[in-house]
């Protein structure tokens, strides 16, 4: 093989790789609750629960509480107690509805021991509860609920 086969063998494969390694953000916005989930009946369930010991808080970053339409931003931080570790593999989104969605999956990419960062998710218009639950590394749960109100274009 040439030097310069050699040279374009190595180039193809480092844009494959790199490629592979974008972001998934880079691609469309995520689609973070479907139509057909927003119609289903809202759930009696407020998300909330005592913990015997503290866990990890979560602060809402984005959207903004008074009402967002389109693409916009969906990000929280978590607060870690007593210098404890956020495992982000333990971290949880469910969509209060009945039954309840698990939207874990949907924004796991964006997920990291300092919160979730995800840059462009849209929504259908009406209100969303959302609640977030982080596992520090001790296993001690924290519990945050957003309240998205996602208005008609």
């Amino acid at each position: 093989m040439s030097a310069l086969s050699g040279i374009r063998a190595i180039f193809a494969a480092s844009a494959i790789l790199s490629a592979s390694l974008l972001p998934a953000f880079a691609a469309e916005p995520v689609q973070l609750i479907t139509p057909e989930e927003a119609k289903l009946p809202a759930s009696d369930a407020d998300g909330t629960s005592r913990n015997i010991t503290r866990g990890p808080g979560i602060d809402t970053l984005a959207p903004s509480p008074i009402g967002v339409h389109g693409v916009f931003r969906f990000a929280v931080k978590f607060k870690p107690r007593n210098g404890v570790q956020i495992d982000p593999e333990q971290v949880r989104v469910t969509y209060l509805r009945e039954p309840n969605v698990d939207l874990t999956a949907r924004i796991k990419p964006f997920i990291t021991a300092e919160g979730i960062e995800a840059p462009e998710v849209v929504a259908p218009a009406g209100e969303h509860v959302i609640v977030i639950e982080a596992v520090d590394r001790e296993g001690r749960t924290g519990r945050g609920e957003v309240t998205l109100t996602v208005t008609a274009p």
